[in-house]
């Protein structure tokens, strides 16, 4: 009788899920069919917002919201109280709900200084006992801290293997160790989705093995391709494994990829051939932030987005000229230039994670609202996890990793203090 009411149970589950996919579908068809050209390009763009933006910004930010469609935003620094007004005044101008996103590594702390700070991922490597169970916690956490301010994107976890040779880059990595960096990121990309908050793997095919910056030059990884199978990639294929929804391509060349020597933002061979067809991820693929030298040193604004679109990624982070970009996509898809079935393709990605959002339902508002009392809620939950974390760490036998170029008051120096 109980495996009867198990089946009948699990079959219950898959119908109600069915439906509900089917709804999301309905409701993306619906805003697809309601859409210019132009519109469906911008819903492609992630533009950073300012928070209490000049006359000029302003200007700008409103007329690609109002007379664009922009479709997602990605927010910096500055006081929540300055980003839950902007971000109210922009949604309340936009024809689509906007999707919003911000880099919470270590917790909202990391563009929101109201909040705590959890420890480096570095740091929590140092955790030798019950690490995965806790970077689960700490994605819950942190996930809840975003829902309650509409972020829905959360471009972490890092999924950089460190290398001795990247000293500036080691707090950013969990571990040297792939297996390490591999059961760690996929806990807090779980945690994170768990609390309905969309995870972000980056930077892939993995930044670890670099020695220069790209926000500043373009690095080469020399790494064979066997090596990059059993290292860098190895996190990757753990979360795209467990639902990973996102991941970011970094402004790098490796070779062995593609042997154009481009930055692996605008090679064909790693998006299209290596991550979704080799590896089989379905989900949204993102470029890092675009004005990037990795990317743009030798490029104009409009060469670098162009680039990004044609070599296949779905989401443009940050990019400079947006207007004048989505234009002349828009121009070239006109022309015959790229594909409007493959546009299509991209905007329904982007248009699903709004859907399962929850934007489309009726009645559901995406303004910020209650934020003090929500902030409250959010710090005493986080500090009964950050003391644990942080006795683990003191605990820790594990070599202590001293920042290069970091502020050392957001991290667990060598006594503990």
């Amino acid at each position: 009788m109980k495996r009867i009411f198990s089946l009948l149970f699990a079959g219950l589950m898959i119908l109600s899920n069915n439906s509900i996919a089917q709804t999301h579908e309905a409701q993306v068809e619906q805003i697809m069919s309601n859409l210019s050209l132009r519109e469906k390009v911008a819903q492609l763009f992630v533009i950073e917002i300012s928070r209490n933006p000049s006359e000029k910004t302003r200007a700008r930010q409103d007329s690609l919201v109002r007379e664009y469609g922009i479709g997602n935003v990605i927010v910096m620094r500055g006081s929540i109280l300055e980003f839950s007004k902007r971000m109210n005044e922009l949604q309340s101008m936009s024809k689509i709900p906007i999707m919003v996103a911000t880099d919470a590594e270590w917790g909202a702390a990391m563009r929101f200084q109201e909040y705590l700070a959890y420890p480096r991922q570095a740091q929590l490597n140092r955790i030798e006992n019950g690490a995965e169970e806790l970077l689960y916690r700490m994605g819950l956490n942190v996930g809840r801290e975003l829902k309650d301010l509409n972020i829905y994107v959360n471009y972490a976890p890092v999924a950089d293997v460190s290398s001795p040779d990247n000293p500036s880059d080691s707090q950013r990595s969990f571990s040297a160790d792939p297996q390490r960096v591999a059961i760690l990121a996929d806990a807090y990309m779980r945690g994170l989705q768990d609390a309905g908050i969309y995870a972000c793997g980056k930077h892939y095919p993995g930044h670890g093995g670099t020695t220069v910056d790209s926000h500043y030059e373009m690095p080469i990884i020399e790494q064979t391709r066997e090596y990059l199978d059993t290292v860098d990639l190895l996190p990757y294929q753990k979360m795209i494994s467990n639902g990973l929804e996102m991941i970011m391509i970094g402004h790098f060349s490796v070779p062995s990829i593609d042997p154009s020597g481009v930055p692996m933002s605008i090679s064909p061979l790693c998006i299209n051939n290596l991550l979704k067809e080799e590896m089989g991820f379905k989900g949204v693929v993102i470029t890092d932030a675009i004005p990037m030298k990795g990317l743009s040193k030798d490029l104009t604004p409009l060469e670098a987005n162009l680039a990004v679109y044609k070599a296949g990624a779905d989401m443009l982070l940050m990019p400079l000229d947006a207007m004048k970009s989505i234009d002349a996509i828009t121009d070239s898809l006109k022309a015959g230039v790229f594909s409007i079935e493959d546009l299509d393709k991209r905007v329904r990605k982007v248009l699903m994670l709004k859907a399962r959002a929850g934007f489309f339902q009726s009645g559901y508002s995406v303004q910020v609202k209650d934020v003090e009392k929500k902030i409250a809620a959010a710090k005493r939950r986080d500090a009964r996890l950050i003391r644990k974390m942080k006795k683990r760490i003191l605990k820790s036998k594990m070599p202590y990793i001293d920042p290069v170029g970091e502020d050392k008051t957001l991290l667990l120096d060598q006594a503990g203090k």
